[in-house]
């Protein structure tokens, strides 16, 4: 199994061929379902980064505050 986003990258370029062969409202679909395979992609490594530096805010950043005001 490819890769998610080699396979968003092979959506668009089935749907660019789709489109130089004049089926526009084809072409059209198939590159919605790939930018929204797309953007979902890039919300989940996000919300994975997000999650990590809350985690490691949450671990330090207790400790700092106590120090810096005592």
């Amino acid at each position: 199994m490819p890769r998610p986003s080699k396979t968003v990258h092979r959506q668009k370029i089935a749907a660019g061929l789709e489109w130089k062969k004049g089926n526009r409202e084809e072409a059209q679909k198939m590159w919605l379902e790939a930018d929204q395979a797309r953007k979902e992609l890039q919300a989940k490594k996000h919300n994975k980064k997000k999650v990590a530096a809350e985690g490691e805010d949450q671990e330090g950043g207790a400790g700092e505050g106590g120090e810096s005001e005592g």
